[in-house]
């Protein structure tokens, strides 16, 4: 296997123009990667006529697979939906149906995200009794949204932020003094990955979903984030597992793939069946999407290293 590496950059502007450079310059048979929805969407016609298959090992949009969907575009990730019904459902399960205050980012996946989730809520016999939209990138203060919160009289908070934006407002939330008396959860980029140790206690007790944790206890995960903790000088994210299984799925394929083509490869990774050797757990393509299971996980201080324990395994 021969490996040709491209920057999507930030944006389709930057991203379709290296997809396209790898297909037509470089030559390559398969495309992995691909952070950006609007750019996994972007390439679709670049893909389809060329007859190339793309694994996207992270954008969450689901016209991805869903309307937009083409045979020639998997992923082994998530959808922005998938990850936020889960905790939907489990908070009008849990107590809180009288009240939850929905909060995400004015944008794309921010506002799939809280549709998703109200959904599911919603027919749990929940009931959202506030919502809010900071400006995405340029909100740093989130003191009016917090006490919009405080106003509302919701049981709990739910929201959905990453990178930068997940760590100041979880801060923010704590320093309002919030975290106390209306528990905060959230999609689970919320406090995956490095965004985690950067904010710190206010973290603390703060309960996501997603489709993995370095703590799941299970052989598969053990050995995975022993040896990629050893290779990398830390804890593996959701974000290492979905590339891993990316090359998973696609070593599957081309075992019995009659050629290197998108529709010999995608007839290939139809067949793969059930992933058995996930760090994630076991899991299968549906609509060339995964099906797989959610953890309710809650931020936990273990021998000094905040983690993203787990707390219940939610299923599919």
């Amino acid at each position: 296997v021969e490996t040709e590496v491209a920057d999507e950059g930030e944006s389709p502007q930057t991203g379709v123009p290296a997809v396209q450079k790898v297909l037509q310059s470089d030559g390559v048979d398969v495309v992995v990667g691909i952070v950006n929805s609007a750019t996994a969407l972007g390439v679709r016609d670049l893909l389809t006529e060329s007859r190339k298959l793309l694994i996207v090992a992270n954008a969450g949009a689901e016209d991805v697979t869903g309307k937009g969907r083409t045979p020639y575009i998997w992923r082994s990730s998530f959808t922005n939906g998938q990850i936020a019904a889960a905790m939907g459902t489990h908070l009008a399960e849990s107590g809180f149906a009288e009240g939850v205050f929905a909060i995400a980012p004015d944008y794309a996946a921010g506002k799939e995200v809280i549709s998703n989730f109200t959904r599911a809520f919603e027919t749990g016999g929940g009931r959202v009794v506030g919502s809010a939209t900071p400006p995405f990138g340029t909100t740093s203060d989130y003191q009016p949204f917090l006490t919009s919160i405080q106003g509302s009289g919701a049981r709990a908070t739910f929201c959905f932020f990453s990178g930068a934006e997940a760590i100041t407002f979880v801060q923010q939330y704590a320093q309002f003094g919030l975290a106390g008396s209306i528990p905060l959860y959230g999609s689970g980029f919320l406090t995956e990955g490095n965004v985690l140790p950067q904010q710190g206690e206010a973290a603390l007790g703060v309960q996501t979903t997603l489709h993995y944790s370095d703590q799941l206890d299970t052989p598969t995960n053990t050995a995975f984030v022993d040896a990629y903790t050893r290779a990398h000088g830390e804890a593996p994210s959701c974000f290492a597992v979905q590339t891993y299984d990316a090359a998973n799925v696609l070593n599957r394929a081309l075992r019995t793939a009659t050629a290197l083509d998108g529709d010999a490869i995608g007839a290939a990774l139809g067949q793969v069946g059930t992933i058995d050797d996930s760090p994630r757990g076991p899991w299968t393509f549906e609509n060339q999407t995964p099906r797989q299971n959610i953890y309710l996980r809650r931020v936990e201080n273990v021998g000094g290293t905040l983690v993203n324990a787990v707390v219940q395994d939610l299923g599919p």
